[in-house]
């Protein structure tokens, strides 16, 4: 038995070595593996970055000017609905001093065309003499003798 036992620890030491072999080469390998995710994650953070960087900036500045534009565009809007007012209130003082003083000089102009008118009357009336009253009309002067009905 001292044999067999020989034999199978012989056996056992030479898998052992075998695994031994294995595990080194297989730590070697993830230890070359890790190497490569470290080169990634630097040539990540040299190439990657700044460009993600300048896309925050981007966004951050695109931020900025949409807001501006809606601050200015609010602005834009009181100052059309102020020039709106302005000019809607200009109107109105317009309408208020010119139609007044035209409503008074109708009223006046219509007074003295009429008292021009009564005027004019009342001289045609004088100037006029008054004839004698039409002569009456006698029978035979018409043609309604002519008349068959």
């Amino acid at each position: 038995m001292n044999d067999l036992a020989g034999l199978f620890l012989g056996v056992i030491a030479a898998a052992a070595i075998v695994q031994c072999v294995f595990v080194v080469l297989a730590a070697r390998s993830l230890h070359d593996t890790g190497e490569r995710v470290k080169d990634l994650c630097n040539r990540f953070d040299r190439e990657l970055k700044p460009t993600l960087d300048d896309l925050r900036q981007g966004a951050s500045n695109l931020r900025a000017i949409t807001e501006a534009g809606h601050a200015q565009t609010r602005r834009i809007e009181g100052l059309v609905s102020l020039a709106i007012e302005s000019v809607e209130s200009a109107i109105e003082s317009a309408r208020t001093v010119l139609i007044g003083p035209l409503n008074s000089i109708a009223g006046v102009s219509a007074f003295w065309g009429g008292l021009r008118r009564g005027i004019d009357a009342f001289r045609g009336a004088e100037g006029r003499k008054r004839s004698a009253p039409p002569a009456p009309r006698r029978a035979e002067d018409s043609d309604e003798h002519m008349f068959i009905g």
